[in-house]
This record gives C-alpha cells, sequence and structure tokens, in this order.
C-alpha cells in the first residue's frame, strides 16, 4: 500500500480559551462557513463537541431556539470554543432553508486517516472489521454507512479519493454525528489497497448483486473488509477482483435493487451476529 494515501486522522488538543459574542447578522459571505466546513442540527453538533471538540472553529446558536440549542451552547462554552447568538432571522438567513435545528458548527476541514495506517491498527483488534466503498456517490449513504459503521463497531470506513463522495455536511449530518467517531481513509487505489489486505491476512469480501456466498459467510472471517459499491454499478471490475470472497444478500420478494447505505447495514448486522448474541 502506498503510505501517501492519506492523512492522519484528528487528533484530540487542548481547547481554546473561553470566548462568546452576540452577532446581530450572519459572518460576511467571505468570512462564513464553506460548503464543506459546516456541521449542522442537534446530534451532529453535540456529537462533536464530544467526540472532536479540537476541530470546531466556533459555534453558532438561534437568539430564539429551545433548551436543547442552550445546553449546546453551555457545553461549548464549557469546552472553551467561541458560540455566536444570532438573532432569529439572521440565523434563517444562514441556514437557507435546511434543517440547522437552531443550532450549527463551524468546523476545521476534514481530515481523513491513512488508509495503511488504518488497516495496520484495525487489524489487531479482536474481530475487526472495515468497511470499503466502491465510488459511492451519495452523501446520505455515506453517512449513513458511516452511522451503521459505529453502531456496529466497524472500525473505519475507507473511499477512494476520486469518483466519490466525500465527507461533506450532508454526509455528516446522515451520520447523526457518526462522523466524529468512525475514521474514514482515503486511498488513491482501491483494487490495490484491498489486494494488500489481502496479503496481510484480511479478508476481503465484495457485496455483489447476485450469485455470491450468504451474508451468514462473513460471521467467521475476521478480519474482515466489507466492499460495497456505487449507487447504480455496484462494484467495479478490478475492485470485484481483488475480493476473495462475494456475498449476496438474498431477496424473498424477488426485487433485486436495494439501497447501498440499507445492504450495508444488513451485511454489518449478518457479520457481526454472533458478536451481537455475546453480548446479550
Amino acid at each position: 500500500m502506498n503510505r501517501g494515501d492519506g492523512l492522519r486522522g484528528p487528533r484530540r488538543g487542548v481547547p481554546p480559551p473561553r470566548r462568546e459574542s452576540w452577532s446581530p447578522r450572519p459572518p460576511r459571505p467571505d468570512a462564513g462557513p464553506s460548503n464543506d466546513d459546516l456541521v449542522y442540527g442537534l446530534h451532529p453538533v453535540e456529537t462533536f463537541l464530544a467526540e472532536a471538540p479540537a476541530r470546531i472553529r466556533e459555534i453558532w446558536i438561534d437568539a430564539s431556539s429551545g433548551p436543547g440549542p442552550r445546553k449546546v451552547a453551555d457545553d461549548a462554552r464549557a469546552a472553551g470554543v467561541t458560540v455566536r447568538v444570532l438573532p432569529a432571522e439572521a440565523f434563517r438567513d444562514l441556514a437557507r432553508g435546511r434543517p440547522f435545528q437552531g443550532v450549527a458548527a463551524r468546523v476545521k476541514p476534514f481530515e481523513y486517516a491513512d488508509g495503511d495506517d488504518l488497516a495496520e491498527a484495525c487489524r489487531a483488534r479482536p474481530g475487526a472489521v472495515l468497511v470499503a466503498l466502491d465510488s459511492v456517490q451519495d452523501p446520505h449513504n455515506l453517512g449513513s454507512i458511516l452511522r451503521s459503521a459505529a453502531f456496529f463497531g466497524a472500525c473505519g470506513v475507507v473511499i477512494p479519493r476520486d469518483r466519490s463522495v466525500g465527507v461533506t455536511p450532508v454526509a455528516v449530518k446522515a451520520s447523526a454525528g457518526a462522523a466524529a467517531r468512525v475514521p474514514v481513509a482515503q486511498v488513491t487505489n482501491l483494487a490495490r489497497w484491498l489486494r494488500a489486505c489481502a496479503d496481510q491476512g484480511w479478508t476481503v469480501a465484495g457485496a455483489v448483486a447476485r450469485g455470491g456466498a450468504a451474508p451468514e459467510a462473513l460471521r467467521d472471517a475476521r478480519p474482515l473488509v466489507l466492499v460495497l459499491g456505487s449507487e447504480g454499478e455496484g462494484l467495479r471490475r478490478l475492485v470485484g477482483e481483488a475480493c476473495e470472497v462475494h456475498v449476496t444478500i438474498p431477496s424473498p420478494g424477488g426485487f433485486e435493487s436495494l439501497n447501498v447505505g440499507v445492504a450495508a447495514g444488513i451485511l454489518l448486522a449478518a457479520a457481526t451476529g454472533g458478536a451481537l448474541q455475546e453480548n446479550r
């Protein structure tokens, strides 16, 4: 694998001194958030505060909001994060119809983990599972997969550097905060990275629409890289060839199409079913 495949993940830091300000209007466009550095909604912002406070530049609160956003503001101040209180009209201008729920956070640009380092760190964990996504384009699907990865205890998610959606604000919102908890790595060549994982003892299993083994085959495959393809095309040829095992979710209803985010949840549940039974 190529050590240049990604940047190291975020690390906790010492929070800055407490600051707070009242803003009569949203920040000017040249000082405001870009499409890539805004997290909004109660749960995503709360999770960022709990998991990665050092990544937050400042938090904006709607002056007319209820107890939820006010508690976020109190927690932010306690963590030393800047809080700006905006009048309701100004906050609506900032949200532009998006579901801000009275709170938004401007965060530092997302830092992707190194794919090699992530695989190496995860391989030693009992029951290790990584999720690899081949050219998934929809940020809602990425967010859903991050949420499932967090729920089922996957070590991380790996995506190609090109022709793939990144960790955008929409993906963060859809992940319900899991984007602050689950490492995401970018790799230059996904097929090559998968082959290197197989050489290092990982079982590389790709999801296909038909002809694969039952999902239960994943249960005893450890460490496991679960590979899912794009929404329309599935796995690309070289990525599919890099998978030692193929699995197919059976369809009692005879309907082949299944959303990749839903498929990821089903396959992660199948792969970790034994561990879930043990934890009851």
